[in-house]
């Protein structure tokens, strides 16, 4: 099959590509900056995905990147730290529809949508399920995601086979761009860990992630399936961490309502200069009240486990260190386990 890839240099549309042609596709990537994605694969050493220059909101490159197509993986996303409201909406929504809308044109059948659990947030768990309603944000993001899931939602109505996917934070190895769970991780090693409560959030493994993504590009007959990943305690993950890295982490005894405010007034500043950090108040409201979310029995059904928390966080602790994002005085079982680093 020959499958286009939408955020093909991004975290998880890049493990995407890598997997699909590690088990024989033809992979395509729609890029706006094809030294920068030429430069990534050629970093791993890996075979070149094909590649067309241009933007998921303009028709024409999409049409072109869609030519010949048999499948398309829909992973570019704007995210609550890297853009403005309006940027969002163009993205995740207008980019969406044309994508999407154009696959269908195509007459190309096997479209996967990477969604987001907060397109159907709730703080009750019991009502995060592939039937909820999306859920009305009062946040740029939210609104984003929910705007396109509507759309999205609309065509699966009128029959088109789309497969729709919600992970929870995606966390792990080669990130080409810092994500928001990676950069949030690397917050807390380098700054402390703030615990509140009993709360706590899911994470899943991207490589999970891409597996399973995949595995709905090559066959899937359309849905909504949650993959929120492993749920941890926020003293569990820290526990982990520590763990796996050798780090002394400083943990920072927190309300939730702070966190939540201390976005919003973040956010307000962010407004007049860049901040470096993870914390705003999208971010802060998953983080403070995440609930236990099922996963769905697909990964079981199609061969997929999701691997343990602390391999991951080993994995990943483990790139960050090798990339610098780290330094590996802050992660001495890290350097010192032969073949980590």
């Amino acid at each position: 099959m020959r499958i286009l890839v939408t955020g093909g240099t991004g975290f998880v549309g890049s493990h995407v590509a890598r997997q699909l042609q590690a088990t024989g596709h033809a992979v395509r990537l729609l890029v706006r900056d094809q030294t920068k994605a030429c430069a990534y694969y050629d970093k791993l050493n890996l075979p070149q995905p094909e590649m067309v220059t241009g933007d998921i909101t303009e028709s024409d490159s999409v049409a072109a990147a869609l030519a010949e197509c048999n499948a398309v993986v829909h992973a570019a996303a704007g995210t609550p730290l890297g853009a403005t409201r309006n940027e969002l909406l163009r993205v995740n929504v207008e980019g969406t529809r044309n994508v999407v809308g154009t696959a269908l044109e195509q007459g190309i059948q096997q479209i996967v949508c990477v969604s987001s659990i907060t397109a159907i947030f709730n703080e009750d768990g019991a009502k995060v399920t592939a039937s909820a309603p999306p859920a009305p944000s009062k946040l740029p993001y939210g609104q984003s995601k929910v705007e396109a899931e509507r759309y999205l939602r609309s065509l699966q109505a009128s029959g088109a086979a789309i497969s729709i996917v919600y992970p929870g934070g995606v966390v792990g190895p080669d990130d080409p761009s810092l994500s928001d769970s990676m950069r949030a991780l690397k917050h807390r090693i380098d700054n402390g860990f703030r615990i509140f409560g009993d709360g706590g959030m899911q994470q899943v493994d991207v490589r999970d992630l891409a597996a399973f993504i995949c595995s709905l590009a090559v066959k899937g007959d359309g849905g909504r399936f949650l993959v929120p990943g492993v749920y941890l305690k926020w003293t569990e993950f820290a526990d982990i961490v520590e763990s796996v890295s050798g780090c002394d982490l400083k943990r920072i005894p927190v309300e939730g309502w702070k966190l939540r405010l201390m976005g919003q007034l973040i956010d307000i500043v962010r407004k007049f200069r860049v901040m470096d950090t993870p914390i705003s108040a999208e971010t802060m409201r998953y983080a403070t009240l995440w609930p236990r979310i099922e996963n769905t029995h697909e990964l079981v059904a199609r061969g997929i486990t999701l691997r343990d928390p602390a391999q991951t966080f080993s994995d990943c602790i483990a790139w960050m260190v090798a990339e610098k994002h780290l330094d590996g005085d802050q992660c001495p079982r890290i350097v010192q386990t032969p073949g980590l680093v």
